[in-house]
């Protein structure tokens, strides 16, 4: 007579088979975060940026979607401009596009919004879409006006006056840095935005 411990440990062998074969097929997801590519901006951005105080880009080229090209200074018509410097294949652009958008619709009676790629027509096409937001988009396809003001990253903005002259240039996107310009612009900060997940210091993106 086999003995009782050995009755039960055939048992557990058993039902350990059957739940093996039948049990239901799982798959653990595999949460790869994807990578930040902020930079929060350094202080060298700051000085860097400083140093183009002072310039005047009313003359800057900058062409249609349509192949035209137009002159910085006819696009202001006596209003100061903001110059959003975006690289169409960066995810921080799509997201900056975001504070951007609700900022320019705050501020368009004060100033003329451009948002600046150097990339094809195609390219800052889809771009648009994917952002979901009508922007004023114009090409700077040998980045000379980007390399004239030392901006090599996306999300850095600039504010020329009226006559052409930079007045400031931001080396980043911040709830703060928004609310710099529109006191600049004889706004008032409370009229910036608030998104949960904007920057709270400068922060840039991609690579131009």
């Amino acid at each position: 007579m086999k003995s009782p411990w050995a009755i039960g440990l055939l048992f557990a062998a058993a039902a350990g088979l059957i739940y093996w074969f039948t049990r239901p097929a799982t798959h653990d997801p595999i949460i790869r975060e994807k990578e930040s590519r902020r930079h929060p901006a350094s202080p060298t951005d700051l000085q860097t940026a400083n140093r183009q105080i002072g310039q005047n880009v009313a003359s800057a080229v900058l062409g249609r979607m349509n192949g035209q090209t137009v002159v910085l200074g006819s696009l202001q018509a006596g209003k100061p401009a903001v110059l959003v410097f975006f690289n169409h294949d960066c995810p921080c652009s799509l997201e900056f596009s975001a504070y951007f958008a609700a900022a320019m619709e705050s501020s368009k009676e004060r100033a003329t919004w451009v948002f600046v790629f150097a990339d094809t027509p195609e390219q800052i096409g889809k771009f648009v879409r994917e952002s979901g937001f009508a922007l004023p988009t114009f090409r700077d396809p040998e980045a000379r006006l980007s390399c004239s003001l030392e901006i090599t990253k996306s999300g850095c903005f600039v504010l020329v006056n009226p006559d052409g002259t930079v007045s400031a240039i931001w080396p980043g996107v911040s709830l703060d840095s928004l609310r710099d310009l529109f006191t600049r612009l004889q706004l008032p900060p409370s009229l910036v935005p608030i998104f949960p997940s904007i920057p709270q210091s400068p922060t840039a993106g991609c690579p131009l």
